[in-house]
């Protein structure tokens, strides 16, 4: 058995709360790492935690041990010694949130505390909030006077995912667009439809959510419900979207240069494309044929071809100006042509599982 290790004199002087003990270990550097130009609160303290049958030992520094214990006195004499950074790349003002401690928060601020104001910052700032959100952080946001309504986009998009109705309503409050863009991830309603939250959908919409407006896989709110097998979400969001006519998606097949065969095709044909002899995908679910959206990627418009896939987040796209269906792999930057239509449809679990596995003609 391992010896469980044994705490430290700050340890056991935060937790006894002795300001004095804690002052006078300041005073005498014992709490101080030194290398270089890098001065910093050592990182001593064990902590014993559980994790299954096994037992894990965390070391922490003299301000995170004093937050986990709530002895907000001694975590303030840290402050006032300056051993705590209080700059925006800095994790104590984020720390002091997640222990809900507003109190010192806004100490650490009238001693100079500072969060970033880029979206990076907004965002980060935002998502930790949204795990502890009441009374004090619209306070705390308006005191920090962040350009939360040109920057809180992302911020909108994860609370909307994550069902957080009193971030999205606070950030709606303060003039972030409902109809904000995640780095193609989708907008916020898209990304509550995706998690199955019907009734943050429906506040978004009476916010103003576009329920047309897709992903960068082509995937509208509607389709992006039913494919995560939100089912009440997806006919909730279908009674209520403008539908996409016959003849309009005629129009865009058109501007596309789609051959009438693989038009045809997707109005009539078989949409799920089983292949159970090979081994790396087994099938893919093509787009009902009004439900075929527009994605752009490399400066192209492309139309998106595939609903859902074993496996594999494949995307089979139809390239205009080659007039061939192209694969693309977003993560590794792989985009390259398959075949014409009627190649591919001929074979669609040989080119298919080529093309996830990066093998083409």
């Amino acid at each position: 058995m391992h010896k469980k290790p044994s705490m430290s004199p700050v340890g056991e002087a935060i937790l006894a709360g002795d300001l004095e003990a804690v002052r006078c270990m300041v005073e005498d550097g014992s709490l101080i790492f030194k290398k270089g130009k890098v001065v910093e609160l050592r990182k001593n303290i064990p902590t014993v935690v559980r994790s299954g049958k096994k037992e894990i030992t965390t070391y922490s520094d003299a301000f995170g041990f004093a937050l986990a214990h709530n002895q907000t006195e001694i975590a303030k004499i840290l402050i006032d010694y300056n051993l705590v950074d209080l700059g925006p790349k800095s994790d104590a003002l984020y720390m002091t949130i997640r222990w809900k401690n507003f109190a010192l928060l806004d100490y650490m601020l009238d001693h100079g505390g500072q969060f970033g104001r880029e979206e990076r910052d907004i965002t980060r700032l935002l998502l930790n909030l949204s795990d502890v959100w009441g009374d004090n952080c619209p306070v705390l946001l308006d005191r920090l006077n962040l350009p939360i309504k040109e920057l809180g986009g992302t911020a909108l998009c994860h609370a909307a995912s994550d069902n957080h109705q009193a971030v999205v309503t606070y950030l709606l409050g303060a003039g972030v667009d409902v109809n904000s863009q995640n780095d193609g991830q989708g907008t916020p309603v898209l990304r509550a439809a995706a998690e199955g939250h019907t009734e943050m959908v429906r506040f978004l919409v009476k916010q103003g959510a576009d329920l047309t407006i897709t992903d960068e896989y082509g995937y509208r709110p509607y389709t992006a419900a039913r494919v995560n097998g939100h089912m009440k979400t997806a006919e909730y969001i279908q009674s209520i979207e403008p539908a996409v006519t016959e003849a309009e998606q005629d129009a865009l097949f058109e501007q596309y240069h789609v051959p009438a065969e693989m038009r045809d095709y997707f109005k009539t044909g078989q949409l799920r494309l089983e292949f159970p002899e090979w081994e790396q995908l087994g099938w893919i679910q093509l787009f009902a044929y009004t439900d075929v959206a527009e994605i752009r990627y490399r400066e192209q418009q492309l139309l998106s071809l595939v609903e859902d896939s074993e496996d594999y987040a494949v995307m089979l796209l139809w390239e205009p100006k080659s007039k061939k269906v192209w694969f693309l792999d977003m993560e590794h930057d792989v985009f390259h042509a398959v075949a014409d239509w009627e190649t591919f449809i001929k074979a669609p679990g040989y080119y298919t599982n080529r093309a996830v596995m990066w093998e083409f003609d």
